[in-house]
């Protein structure tokens, strides 16, 4: 049986911006969720195939602030603009849009870049390809190209957000996960529990075939502190 992990730290309000950032917050979406989903699939990894809904999120600001407006550029690996998107009415909290990834980019390492009206900017970079096996991510099978996660409770107050959380995910030789367990939940992460359950499920592997013979168990850490 052979267990990979990941630990990570998240502040209370980890799922956008700080309020008094001065950088704009990118995270990317495998797929469109639900409204009022628990949990979200952060990627690292988006295709061209037209079979997802790939979305690029942003965030400014705690509430709703006047910023100016926002605007979204696509960068493909060889640094050519291959997007670019303007919404004038964006208020600074966390918004997805879906990611516009052109025609014709040269596949590779892309970088999406936001800024807003007021002065502030941000980018993140992650692999675009047609198909998942011509990503270079696809040699290390052992590690997610998506990785579910709770999404913020605003129904627990922010001094309360510290704790830890550990989930462990079985994955086939799919690449998708069968089993999800809570191995430990302090603090917040009592509260979060069926939160980690959700995101374990939405966690997506590339295919390995000796899975079959040796299953892949992988656990993600999150600790949490207020802000």
């Amino acid at each position: 049986m052979k267990i990979r992990c990941l630990a990570l730290c998240a502040a209370a309000f980890s799922h956008s911006a700080n309020a008094a950032d001065d950088k704009v917050y990118l995270e990317f979406l495998w797929d469109a969720r639900p409204p009022l989903s628990i949990a979200r699939q952060q990627t690292i990894q988006f295709l061209t195939d037209g079979q997802h809904t790939h979305q690029v999120c942003v965030a400014t600001n705690l509430a709703e602030t006047d910023v100016g407006g926002l605007v979204v550029k696509a960068f493909d690996a060889s640094g050519q603009e291959v997007s670019s998107h303007q919404y004038p009415d964006y208020r600074g909290v966390k918004q997805c849009y879906g990611a516009d990834l052109g025609q014709g980019g040269k596949p590779g390492l892309w970088t999406f870049r936001a800024s807003t009206g007021d002065g502030r900017s941000g980018e993140e970079t992650l692999q675009v390809h047609a198909r998942l096996e011509d990503s270079p991510l696809s040699n290390d099978p052992g590690t997610p190209y998506v990785v579910g996660r709770p999404n913020y409770d605003a129904a627990i107050p922010p001094a309360e957000w510290h704790g830890r959380l550990v989930w462990e995910m079985q994955v086939n030789p799919q690449g998708t996960v069968t089993g999800v367990t809570v191995v430990t939940a302090e603090g917040v992460g009592l509260k979060l529990r069926s939160r980690a359950i959700a995101a374990g499920y939405l966690s997506l592997f590339f295919p390995d075939e000796r899975r079959a013979r040796t299953p892949l168990l992988w656990r993600r850490e999150l600790s949490f502190e207020p802000e």
